[in-house]
């Protein structure tokens, strides 16, 4: 069954000094979890992913440092599987990422994954694919396109005003969105609801969605699908 997440209505756990984190997926997802972490200002957190899985990380909100390099704005973040990626807000605000592993251990496919260490994408500075005739625009982050990996497809999705995706769903892959600005009509579990920044729907494997704008004349969203070769059926 597909859900809507709201992430300050989330249950936070402490995880180390400064650092809070939620769980956004829950256990109906096979292939993938999903968390909200939040870093005061001045914490830091280790993390690395086990054998079998990457990591990918999002920043939301804040300014991170990246295994010492500071990211500005949104950026994604690419992690193998063994290698430690470390998190640092230097910042006077509070930072908030989105975190996913995929697949969780012992879950999902044994599939190829990222092999290039610790990789780290500015959105403002990857490249954008407009697709004219769906009205969309795209930023790849990992997948055949970008990081290259066969466990999860991430991108940025724009919407210009009229964009629509029918009702569809994913035989062999479950999807996550997260939405990053503007407001969106999506369809979930036969309903329309109204998402926006600071949410998230999920859905696994089968269950049809659809969306499309519904306020605004662009609506973007970080969109995985796990793991990346995936089919659509439509209707």
């Amino acid at each position: 069954m597909g859900r809507v997440v709201t992430f300050h209505d989330l249950p936070y756990r402490p995880a180390a000094a400064g650092v809070q984190r939620a769980a956004i997926t829950g256990p109906e997802m096979k292939e993938m979890s999903a968390e909200v972490i939040t870093l005061a200002p001045g914490a830091t957190l280790a993390e690395a992913p086990p054998a079998g899985s990457d990591l990918y990380l999002f920043t939301l909100t804040g300014g991170v440092v990246v295994n010492g390099a500071v990211t500005e704005g949104e950026s994604f973040v690419t992690v193998q599987e063994g290698a430690t990626v470390t998190l640092a807000n230097a910042g006077a605000a509070e930072a908030t990422l989105v975190a996913v592993l995929a697949p969780p251990p012992d879950r999902g496919r044994a599939l190829a994954g990222f092999g290039g260490g610790v990789a780290v994408a500015a959105r403002a500075a990857t490249p954008i694919h407009d697709i004219p005739e769906q009205l969309k625009r795209r930023v790849y982050f990992a997948g055949k396109e970008a990081a290259r990996t066969e466990r999860a497809h991430a991108m940025i999705v724009l919407y210009e005003k009229d964009t629509v995706t029918g009702m569809h769903m994913h035989p062999n892959a479950e999807s996550m969105f997260v939405f990053l600005s503007g407001r969106t009509r999506f369809t979930v579990n036969g309903e329309d609801v109204i998402v926006g920044r600071g949410q998230a729907t999920y859905f696994p494997r089968g269950d049809r969605h659809g969306l499309r704008v519904a306020e605004g004349d662009e609506v973007s969203f970080l969109e995985f699908h796990v793991p990346a070769a995936f089919t659509t059926i439509r209707g």
